[in-house]
């Protein structure tokens, strides 16, 4: 009995081992590894054209956005409940244009309180000078004791220090008082506004946003490859499509900081005044670079995901994966590639099989 169960337990392993064997491929012949070559009859269905070499006009456009260096953000000095508006955004004002009032009634009555005080020490600075004033003589013919006169000083000097800080506090309530009228910084437009009235209003707490419309420049993002032409001064054309506005320029700053990320260095060129210009819009900056033989390939055979480059290459039948470099877009349907990529190399635009 026992014996049966061993032949039986063994013909299982046997089989289970033959099993294994079997599913992970024992009984087929392998298939090498390598490079899996198109067929014939699919080359057909890939469309390539050949990377060319052509000198380039040396003109290269980047994108940005409308921005002002003069930029104020408006804010209440005191707290209190906003009673009175008086610009909206896109009104144009001036400086010291009342743009908003707090609700300062608490002001108005602490100025009314430290006027009052004032008033009581500036009585009680009169008695004291009158009182030392007469003791002064009275000590100097020695008709009283130092002791008498000393405490009649001490009394003036006393209300000479009170009516100095009544009348401190007087200047800080009217102060405080003045800044219930919110006032424009400078001459400019209202960009934005953030508070309606009966809004309650605290210090730091942004109301509206002013801009100085002279101050209006196109700040754009360019490849660092291109540093070496971005020095100030050096000529730019400015474009802003949804203003219709194209204006020459010069840049005026380059933020020397590159961005590790983009891998590019912001530029910044001023604008001249013009009808619907203003921050936050889209716009292009083109400048030159120096006229030189570059390698380019239709846009259409360039893949990016995330911040890899890539095109597909025909070689020996076969479609490679290349990782490439771009730099700029030439007549906005061609793309330089700065390596990866040889003159003549057939590169892979379309695959109708793909698209299949």
């Amino acid at each position: 009995m026992n014996r049966n169960k061993i032949v039986i337990a063994v013909l299982a392993l046997v089989g289970l081992v033959l099993l294994l064997f079997w599913v992970r491929g024992g009984f087929h012949s392998r298939v090498g590894g390598g490079t899996t070559l198109l067929p014939a009859e699919k080359a057909g269905s890939i469309r390539t054209v050949k990377a060319e070499a052509i000198r380039s006009a040396g003109d290269v456009t980047v994108s940005g956005t409308v921005s002002s260096r003069e930029t104020a953000r408006v804010a209440s000095r005191i707290l209190g409940y906003v009673i009175e508006l008086n610009v909206d955004a896109g009104s144009k004002v001036k400086k010291g244009d009342v743009l908003l009032r707090v609700d300062t009634k608490e002001m108005a009555e602490r100025e009314s309180q430290a006027r009052a005080a004032l008033e009581s020490t500036e009585a009680d600075l009169v008695k004291a000078r009158n009182d030392f004033e007469r003791f002064k003589i009275l000590f100097e013919k020695e008709s009283i004791a130092k002791k008498d006169y000393d405490d009649a000083l001490a009394r003036y000097e006393t209300a000479q220090a009170a009516e100095k800080r009544a009348r401190a506090a007087l200047d800080e309530a009217g102060t405080l008082l003045s800044y219930g009228n919110v006032t424009a910084p400078f001459d400019g437009i209202v960009a934005e506004r953030s508070v309606n009235v009966g809004d309650l209003a605290s210090p730091g707490r942004p109301l509206m946003t002013v801009y100085m419309p002279s101050t209006l420049e196109l700040v754009a993002a360019a490849g660092e490859q291109y540093a070496g032409f971005l020095r100030p001064g050096a000529p730019a054309r400015l474009e802003v499509q949804s203003a219709g506005v194209k204006q020459d320029s010069a840049i005026r700053e380059m933020v020397p900081q590159r961005d590790e990320r983009t891998r590019t260095i912001t530029v910044k060129a001023p604008f001249a005044e013009a009808p619907g210009l203003g921050p936050g819009l889209y716009g292009t900056l083109t400048f030159q670079t120096t006229s030189s033989e570059v390698i380019v390939v239709p846009r259409a055979a360039l893949k990016v995901v995330g911040q890899l480059e890539t095109v597909k290459v025909l070689e020996k039948g076969a479609v490679k994966v290349r990782y490439v470099k771009t730099g700029r877009t030439i007549a906005g349907e061609r793309i330089e590639i700065l390596s990866g990529v040889n003159p003549g190399d057939e590169v892979v635009v379309e695959s109708n099989q793909a698209a299949k």
